[in-house]
């Protein structure tokens, strides 16, 4: 196996050595944007040269690929592969052909199984503590690849054409050959029976593992190059992947107590004079004080509420998703209930109605004191697991405390706008421009472009909210019965507008509403949550409330033959997966990814999976119906 146990001496001292320039393929995610924030510090402090591409799309690799590792660049020894690549045959899909190396840093799993077994070209990164974990994941080699076997499928037509040369041989040669030649295929197909059901069990589910922005920090540590600024990067990776319900809570608390260490670590002259105020003003010894401008972090148990350092609280409790769950917001006696909880907590109207930076100070101090009373908790049904959650504060002098919560949202906001100036032929954003104002929304130096995204923030929830109204007040968009193993959710063009008669570029900001496939996973997945809470309520039968939930959406029109009249257009649908609610409210496999392949081979191949993920890919209008049917036979087996 290829999984590189020691960061420094088998990655990055490796790169160094080769002196020469590096490519980076950062996917378009959270995650992926602090891990190169890390990673870049560290070649800059190398002084290494490098080029960093930002991929959303396999053919964004591929295409990336081709153009630095061609004739006129065979400068290129090392490239990085961030979030992208590690579930894709990296050998076939890049037809790998020169001598410069792989490094796969992805967070995605599982790994195929080609990658994890090639020695020559492909490197995995992952925890160095962790790689018995991963190791267990895989099967065993001897499972998998069979010398003699594969050296038969190989030669099977050479075989052939030899065997008319051998027609003169004698009749009893093959006689004697013909019981061991009998054997020999059965072994076989007993060999290939078992490796494909390894197989399929090894792909049936996709999860995925620590954070690869954790793991760029811990090679920054490893090389003694940490600071509170990396340590930033890798606390919001972590935390994305909780928001974006990639991990489960647990998960999630297991590397924050990793990354809690650091913190103290990196900060414990803070802590110390928190705690011994007095007594180093009277020493006149104690002469190291940090600047009050002194970018620093500190463990806090934040109100879980969204967006509240930017909204007013009522709205962010509004725009909560578990809060939402609470109090049944979507009704007008929950959102009634939901002012009784307010005025239970000592606030009034005045106060949780204005901006939360405009709050009088005694009611913002007492509000999670308030919060976790047990008797309020128990009124209303709630743990504190449901409204805390444990997370790092960051602040600088007197500026904006930041937390990770905000600016994952922010930065997803940005990545996701797509640059409404395009054609409406094209199917995919900007990359490079979105790339750029996403990481600059990182930078806690320069906040104007992360509350621009808190803005663009705003303004998604204010849209999701009109769609998930636009659900619970009717089933126009939900399609469920007995006969169908799942609930399929499909929205059209008009999904802002309830008119039939929308205009056309009514009809193509809807297309380019849903144009990343975190933000589409993770909105499918709320809809299922409120699905089955709003479900519980209205209904008897507990038949929906197991079932699992498929997306339907618009992607992006293309014109289809004249471009110049555009009276042709042709409708692309995005389609995600979202396996049924776990009672233990953890982070489930995804086995769509799976599902959707296999109903997409019955169809003959006709959904496009683009992205790295294919519990998300795309599908044309005409193939619609014919792809529902043919999942339906897979998921009812």
């Amino acid at each position: 196996m290829v999984f590189i146990r020691d960061l420094k001496r088998e990655f990055f001292d490796y790169i160094i050595k080769q002196q020469r320039r590096i490519v980076i393929f950062v996917h378009l995610d959270v995650d992926s944007l602090c891990a190169w924030k890390i990673f870049q510090h560290l070649l800059q402090c190398e002084h290494l040269t490098y080029t960093c591409i930002p991929v959303l799309y396999k053919y964004d690799l591929e295409n990336g690929y081709m153009q630095h590792t061609s004739s006129t660049n065979k400068d290129v020894k090392c490239i990085v592969l961030i979030n992208c690549g590690a579930t894709l045959d990296l050998y076939d899909f890049l037809s790998l052909t020169n001598d410069a190396v792989l490094f796969v840093l992805d967070s995605l799993r599982n790994f195929d199984h080609r990658n994890v077994y090639d020695a020559k070209q492909i490197r995995l990164i992952v925890l160095p503590t962790k790689i018995e974990n991963e190791k267990k994941r895989v099967p065993d080699y001897e499972s998998l690849f069979h010398e003699k076997y594969d050296d038969e499928e190989e030669n099977q037509e050479n075989n052939s054409d030899a065997e008319n040369d051998d027609d003169n041989r004698e009749s009893f040669l093959d006689d004697v050959d013909q019981f061991s030649e009998v054997n020999q295929k059965r072994l076989k197909r007993q060999w290939l029976k078992k490796r494909d059901e390894l197989l399929f069990d090894y792909y049936r589910y996709h999860s995925h593992s620590y954070s690869s922005a954790l793991i760029m920090f811990d090679l920054a540590w490893v090389l003694s190059k940490d600071t509170n600024d990396l340590l930033w990067y890798a606390i919001i990776g972590v935390t994305e992947q909780l928001l974006h319900s990639r991990i489960d809570r647990d998960f999630y608390m297991e590397q924050i107590n990793l990354l809690h260490t650091h913190v103290l670590r990196l900060n414990h002259q803070l802590y110390h004079n928190s705690t011994s105020n007095s007594s180093s003003n009277d020493d006149p010894t104690n002469t190291m004080k940090l600047s009050m401008d002194c970018f620093n972090i500190k463990f806090d148990e934040d109100v879980n509420f969204h967006l509240l350092r930017h909204w007013t609280l009522y709205e962010s409790i509004k725009h909560s998703q578990d809060m939402l769950l609470l109090f049944k917001l979507w009704s007008s006696k929950g959102q009634q209930r939901l002012k009784e909880f307010l005025a239970d907590l000592g606030i009034p109207k005045r106060e949780y109605e204005q901006y939360y930076r405009d709050m009088d100070v005694s009611y913002k101090t007492d509000l999670k004191k308030q919060i976790l009373e047990k008797r309020i908790q128990e009124k209303y049904k709630y743990t504190t697991s449901t409204i805390m959650l444990p997370t790092f504060i960051a602040s600088s002098g007197f500026s904006m405390k930041l937390c990770p919560q905000d600016i994952v949202y922010s930065t997803m906001a940005t990545l996701q706008t797509a640059n409404t100036t395009s054609s409406s032929s094209s199917t995919m954003v900007d990359l490079t421009e979105r790339f750029s104002l996403a990481l600059h929304s990182l930078n806690h130096q320069n906040t104007t472009i992360y509350l621009n995204g808190i803005e663009l923030e705003k303004s998604y929830l204010t849209k999701t909210q009109y769609l998930m109204d636009t659900l619970l007040q009717s089933d126009k968009y939900l399609l469920y019965d007995n006969t169908v193993p799942f609930i399929q959710l499909k929205f059209d063009q008009n999904m802002f507008n309830s008119s039939a008669n929308t205009s056309t570029d009514s009809a193509s900001s809807s297309c380019y509403f849903f144009t990343h496939p975190y933000q589409t996973y993770v909105f499918a997945r709320k809809v299922l949550q409120t699905f089955v809470c709003y479900k519980s309520i209205n209904s008897k039968t507990s038949t929906t409330l197991r079932l699992p939930l498929v997306l339907v959406a618009p992607f992006s029109l293309t014109t289809v033959g004249n471009r110049t009249t555009g009276d042709n257009q042709e409708l692309i649908y995005i389609i995600v997966g979202i396996p049924q609610m776990s009672t233990h409210h953890s982070v489930p496999g995804n086995y769509f990814a799976t599902a959707f392949e296999n109903a997409d081979q019955r169809c003959g191949n006709v959904g496009r999976f683009v992205f790295f993920d294919h519990s998300v890919f795309l599908l044309q209008e005409q193939h619609y119906q014919k792809f529902i049917d043919a999942l339906t036979l897979v998921l009812a087996k």
